[in-house]
């Protein structure tokens, strides 16, 4: 075994030996050393024995590891298995070591790109990191423990958000489950973790009052927001499926709108009546582009997503309150079955995929019902007017 206090000039001075490697070991650190490799190349290592069984770390390759920042490495490294712990084991599970951050955006780009919808996707992308990777972004996947998700659930509730508490635990719920299969951890710290807060579904229906309202004040909020809102009343769909409407998608003369599966919640391509209303409001519109009908204002190549401030608007004009824009399918639905119509068709025009039109019938029945949904949406249409009117 060759020794030397090792310098930079020492080690300088190494030469590489054809066809074999050796090592110059330190007189200042026990087992500590350079090796030298046939090519030229020189690496800093560490020789310790674990369990009787001599072992070698390597510290670094020289010099872009420096000799004083190996000789710590060393030390460190001796100073662990003085206290029972392996330096290599350490140093290969630090090797698999995945940030929570990296996790994510290998979970977005994998799993949510390719089993979920759009809209679903980015909307668990921007739970997880809002509300999560903010918080763990550097930390090791494999660290974050049960209390660490209580910890931020309960902060959330404490906001007065419970279901926005409820949402976050089904979105990382989902990403450890992911990560169980991945093998990136061993078990997912929402097992058995119930809700934060309890589950209550909406039941606000608007009278027909608040109805005639809301719709007044579609005109005067104007586009795109109030045409947004008077399209939903009038079609009774999703927020979503509205807002992310194409002019493609519109057909003037036949009077229907064909919403494709991908924008669907049930994943279910929909022909919809438009009703003359309807109708009446898409031709009023400006066509600011090509695709979308309610493009965004910064970049067309997305859709209006300006909510908040626009409903808050939508409120003061209309002195409606205490509702949201969901609520707007909700009171088409019961309307519609107000007048009669009957659930299948109420069913069919909310592309549902549940109720008479669910399971095996919703399979074999391909029948799309499209006089009995315009039918339907004529008498719905017919009552908004004449609610509006105050007939």
């Amino acid at each position: 075994m060759v020794q030397d206090t090792l310098t930079d000039l020492v080690i300088k001075n190494l030469k590489p030996v054809p066809d074999k490697i050796y090592e110059t070991f330190d007189r200042k650190v026990p087992g500590f050393a350079v090796r030298v490799f046939p090519s030229g190349t020189k690496s800093f290592v560490v020789f310790y024995r674990q369990q009787g069984r001599l072992r070698r770390l390597t510290l670094g390759k020289y010099p872009v590891v420096s000799l004083s920042e190996a000789r710590r490495l060393a030390q460190r490294a001796l100073n662990s298995v003085a206290h029972g712990s392996d330096p290599q084991q350490s140093k290969t599970d630090a090797r698999n070591s995945i940030t929570f951050n990296e996790a994510v955006d290998t979970f977005i780009a994998t799993h949510c790109a390719r089993f979920n919808r759009t809209k679903t996707a980015h909307e668990t992308a921007r739970v997880l990191r809002s509300q999560f990777v903010k918080r763990w972004g550097s930390r090791d996947v494999r660290e974050i423990a049960r209390a660490d998700l209580v910890a931020v659930l309960d902060r959330i509730v404490a906001t007065g958000a419970p279901s926005a508490a409820n949402h976050a635990l089904a979105a990382i719920r989902k990403f450890f489950n992911w990560a169980v299969e991945r093998g990136l951890i061993e078990s997912s710290p929402c097992f058995g973790l119930k809700k934060p807060a309890p589950h209550r579904s909406r039941d606000r229906v608007l009278s027909d009052g608040e109805l005639a309202k809301v719709f007044e004040a579609t005109a005067p909020v104007g586009y795109p927001y109030g045409a947004i809102v008077a399209l939903l009343i009038l079609t009774a769909q999703r927020r979503g499926e509205v807002t992310e409407m194409r002019w493609s998608e519109i057909d003037f003369d036949n009077a229907t709108w064909t919403i494709p599966a991908a924008r669907t919640k049930s994943n279910r391509m929909q022909v919809l009546p438009l009703v003359p209303q309807a109708l009446a409001t898409l031709a009023a519109l400006p066509r600011l582009d090509d695709d979308r009908v309610f493009p965004a204002q910064a970049a067309s190549s997305n859709s209006f997503s300006g909510f908040s401030r626009a409903k808050k608007r939508l409120d003061e004009v209309s002195g409606v309150s205490q509702w949201v824009v969901h609520d707007l399918r909700r009171t088409a639905a019961t309307g519609m079955a107000k007048l009669g119509v009957a659930p299948h068709v109420v069913e069919r025009v909310l592309n549902h995929t549940s109720g008479t039109l669910g399971g095996v019938a919703g399979v074999y029945n391909r029948f799309g019902y499209l006089p009995e949904m315009r039918a339907a949406l004529d008498q719905w249409a017919a009552h908004v007017s004449a609610v509006q009117k105050g007939t």
